[in-house]
């Protein structure tokens, strides 16, 4: 039995943390969501994030070559977070986090196709096998309103399309920093400083109070340091180590990680189909990355 080298493993070993990071925030999100907007969160977040990962970028920084270009970072630093996370909030706010973070679990499919047609990867016949069986799955699970077995409103419906846009954003945000070969720490550093004024500039045009509910602030917390800092250098650290699409199939596995805390939690209610369907997708991960 072969084994798998050490920059692999300590790949998987990352993008799992971040999957279990990211995978825990919906349920957190939309319960602090019922007492914060989406843009007081995200400019509160930010804010504490900026000042805890100074330190690390200024240790990292001093060690950067520079090959990379200014307009390169902008415009992956305004992708990566803000462009991809407001569209996020607000369908988050507007679906339950089941949902959200079902839809959210579709990112997988736009990074696969953008790797095949802009990187040039290849995919092995086995996780194309393993990855279509994740992507019944996930579909499934999209279409599960129309079916009738989950209560569906315009408001969710509005919301899982938001998501949906949110995932297109990310996966170019994936496609082009993997192509740029940026510094992940410098990058993660600029994506949180840009993110501030972003998301001021929205929550003063939406007229929103400048402070946030006491309530809100563990959930702010949570992803400030685990959803931010924690979990966007794991899983640019991660994908720098193995192909764009391989590291994306990991995405598949984060509804593992929200059903607990939103049925726990939030007492969501989980359909028969969204099992199968989560089940399906499992056996589609595990396929694709058996080596």
């Amino acid at each position: 039995m072969s084994r798998l080298p050490n920059s692999r493993l300590v790949a998987y070993a990352l993008l799992l943390l971040n999957v279990a990071l990211w995978g825990m925030a919906p349920p957190i999100i939309k319960h602090s969501l019922g007492f914060v907007s989406p843009s007081v969160f995200l400019v509160f977040r930010y804010f504490i994030a900026s000042f805890l990962f100074l330190p690390f970028f200024l240790k990292s920084n001093s060690h950067e070559d520079h090959q990379t270009k200014p307009w390169q970072i902008i415009l992956l630093a305004l992708l990566g977070t803000p462009l991809t996370l407001y569209p996020l909030f607000l369908g988050l706010n507007l679906t339950s986090s089941i949902e959200g973070s079902l839809i959210e679990s579709t990112s997988p499919i736009f990074t696969v196709l953008g790797g095949l047609i802009f990187l040039h990867e290849i995919i092995k016949p086995k996780e194309w096998l393993g990855l279509l069986i994740a992507i019944v799955g996930t579909l499934l699970l999209t279409i599960e309103p129309l079916l009738g077995l989950n209560h569906s409103t315009f408001s969710g419906f509005s919301g899982n399309l938001l998501i949906l846009l949110s995932n297109i954003i990310w996966a170019s945000f994936l496609l082009l920093s993997k192509k740029a070969k940026v510094n992940s720490t410098k990058l993660s550093f600029y994506s949180f400083l840009i993110s501030i004024p972003f998301f001021a500039i929205i929550a003063f045009l939406e007229r929103q109070p400048l402070l946030p509910d006491t309530r809100a602030l563990p959930g702010i917390l949570y992803m400030a340091i685990f959803g931010s800092i924690v979990a966007f250098w794991a899983y640019q650290e991660g994908q720098k180590r193995i192909e764009a699409s391989e590291a994306a199939v990991f995405s598949y596995l984060k509804p593992l990680f929200t059903l607990p805390l939103a049925i726990l939690w939030l007492h969501e209610t989980i359909s028969p189909l969204t099992i199968v369907s989560s089940i399906v997708i499992l056996i589609g991960v595990i396929i694709s990355e058996k080596r």
